[in-house]
């Protein structure tokens, strides 16, 4: 039977039948005291994390407490599609793979001002503390058209903690100790006053490892400052500064062998809310990292490095309409870097005491970036960014994406395109570094992902599963054959990164995440080393008691290969669990332990540099 709907009726109806659809998919989900997850750094604006078409991992605050996560690694090793290669003793140099790319083709900022990376292009975050942070944004995939180079990867954005808004002063005073002689304490406060606001947190950590000289003592210290100097202006002021001493056990053993690092950065910024629809912000970022080494240079050697940045950046957030936004701005960054060799001449070192590597380079850039919601629930974005280097020429690059939220069922659908670079580092082009000054041609990807996200139980619960490719140029390699650097490879990583999230009530939860990563270089037909092809992580946890919690978290890897050449082979598979405890004793006193590879398992995630065994550890936190 066939029912006839004269032609006009036909329209109206069907017109209502779309306007009550994109009315639906306006609405926010069914209420569950769930917010929706609000980023930055994917758009450089603060935006509901399903609206920016890429995929961005947060670890708040909330969870740092909780799993007792101390320096930025300990966090980032349960980020999908990202994987950490430490040398297996505290304070040692950490690797960054975030799908696939190399450490140095990944960008870390601190509340988006760029970190000074080291000549090898690479960040110490292995001492870098987790004091001060409010919450950690990591955005896979490219990134060039908001950030410029050294985002073939993505982008690691660490968000500093602030008094604004604290009716009351906050106090924190903590100690933890335990096992190869760790011990630690943590100072720190924030509030706000009339206008003024201020975030300060110091902590000192000591351990001597579980090696021969494998000691580590670290300092910390990290403040902000703001005052709301009218009701549209602010002002903000970020310190933070760090020294370390670390011991190096893979040099004979010799204590005489070490590496002394010191960090400090200043940066100013003004935030001008010029109109409802304008606002207008100016950074300025002064940072300076340097490092002492002894025994480095090929039988006790000593040298002092020195990496430093001048960064300004200009930008302009214009809300033309209800749902379309338009970023734009420029930045200047001005670099400078050098390597004093303090030794008698020899093989590696002919000139002696002197500067074998003094160099500065400038970069400045403007992008420009649009975020529509052309109906509602579907997004689109779309950005583009020239950089222009002093020492590199210039690059231009860009990005489009879209996502959409279906009314009946909540869920996101997500596609990104976008192209990145990433220029030489230092030790990559300079001579006395066995590097090659004619490598003035940047690394260059481009990449793309699509993935959708479903939550369900209410909103208690969600998975997500997402698909991404890249493809790489003029990769820079070591050749073992011929003992020297090489950029004409050609390398391709893709995979799938999935996660499940499930908290059906306050005393409950679990999370898991997998990661399955293709990582060739597809010149020489090999696998790029350290990138494992299927990374599992997770953790449950239980609160028997409101006031008593008790975590496992996991970390698998599996089928991973490592050293150079010949003798390029498979690497042990491992399996890392992690056990925590605390307990509210009061309102104003919290104690807690855990215990770090708890089966005890003997591994290296980087080959001859075997990793930490078992290790206990407690302690408690005052508040007031």
């Amino acid at each position: 039977m066939f029912i006839h709907i004269p032609r006009g009726r036909s329209l109206t109806l069907t017109a209502l039948l779309f306007g009550f659809i994109f009315k639906l998919s306006a609405e926010t989900p069914k209420k569950s005291g769930v917010m929706p997850e609000r980023v930055i750094t994917a758009t450089k604006t603060e935006t509901e994390s399903w609206r920016t078409a890429s995929s961005v991992t947060v670890i708040g605050r909330k969870k740092i407490d909780e799993q007792q996560l101390k320096m930025l690694p300990d966090a980032l090793r349960q980020v999908p599609g990202l994987v950490i290669a430490d040398r297996g003793t505290p304070g040692s140099t950490n690797g960054i793979f975030l799908r696939g790319a190399n450490s140095d083709q990944t960008l870390v900022v601190i509340d988006g001002r760029p970190v000074p990376a080291n000549l090898a292009g690479l960040y110490n975050i292995e001492t870098m503390a987790l004091d001060n942070v409010e919450r950690i944004e990591v955005l896979r995939g490219p990134a060039a058209s908001l950030y410029g180079g050294k985002t073939l990867g993505g982008v690691i954005n660490i968000i500093t903690r602030s008094g604004r808004g604290l009716k009351k002063p906050e106090t924190t005073l903590s100690w933890e100790g335990g096992s190869y002689g760790f011990s630690r304490e943590g100072f720190g406060t924030r509030g706000s006053a009339g206008i003024y606001d201020w975030s300060l947190e110091l902590s000192r950590t000591d351990t001597q490892g579980y090696r021969v000289n494998s000691q580590m003592q670290l300092n910390n210290s990290a403040a902000k400052f703001g005052a709301q100097l009218a009701d549209t202006l602010r002002f903000d002021l970020d310190l933070r500064y760090y020294n370390a001493d670390v011991g190096d056990p893979n040099n004979n053993n010799d204590p005489d062998n070490h590496v002394l690092t010191e960090f400090w950065s200043l940066s100013p910024r003004l935030v001008w809310e010029t109109t409802d629809r304008w606002m207008q912000s100016l950074t300025y970022q002064f940072g300076n990292f340097r490092q002492a080494a002894t025994g480095y240079n090929f039988g006790g050697g000593n040298n002092r490095i020195t990496s430093r940045s001048h960064f300004w950046e200009y930008q302009s957030v214009f809300k033309a309409t209800d749902w379309w936004t338009i970023t734009a701005g420029s930045w200047l960054q001005d670099l400078g870097y050098s390597r004093y060799n303090n030794d008698a001449p020899g093989i590696f070192n002919p000139g002696g005491n002197s500067y074998d590597v003094d160099q500065a380079e400038t970069n400045w850039a403007v992008f420009l970036q649009s975020q529509a919601e052309i109906l509602p629930g579907w997004n689109v974005l779309g950005g583009i960014r020239h950089d222009s280097y002093s020492d590199f020429g210039k690059a231009t690059t860009w990005r489009a994406g879209t996502s959409w939220r279906m009314p009946w069922t909540q869920t996101v659908l997500h596609a990104n395109y976008g192209t990145a670079f990433a220029p030489a580092s230092p030790q990559n082009r300079e001579a006395a570094l066995f590097g090659d000054p004619t490598f003035n041609t940047p690394e260059r990807s481009t990449g793309f992902e699509f993935g959708i996200e479903q939550p369900f139980a209410d909103n208690k619960a969600t998975v997500s599963l997402t698909y991404f490719r890249n493809d790489i140029r003029n990769l820079i390699v070591f050749d073992p054959a011929l003992f020297l650097l090489q950029q004409i490879n050609q390398a391709r990583t893709r995979g799938l990164e999935a996660a499940f999230n499930w908290q059906p009530c306050d005393s409950f939860g679990f999370n898991a995440q997998y990661t399955y990563l293709d990582a060739d270089d597809i010149t020489a037909g090999t696998r790029l080393v350290r990138r494992p092809r299927h990374t599992l992580s997770g953790e449950v946890w239980v609160k028997p008691v409101p006031k008593f919690r008790l975590g496992l978290g996991a970390l698998y890897i599996i089928d991973r290969e490592d050293g150079f050449g010949p003798a390029q082979a498979d690497a042990e598979d491992y399996l890392r669990l992690r056990l925590t405890a605390s307990y509210e004793v009061c309102k104003n006193l919290e104690i807690f332990g855990r215990v770090e590879n708890l089966l005890g398992e003997r591994y290296s995630e980087v080959l001859g540099f075997p990793s930490m065994r078992t290790g206990a550890y407690a302690g408690f936190r005052l508040r007031f």
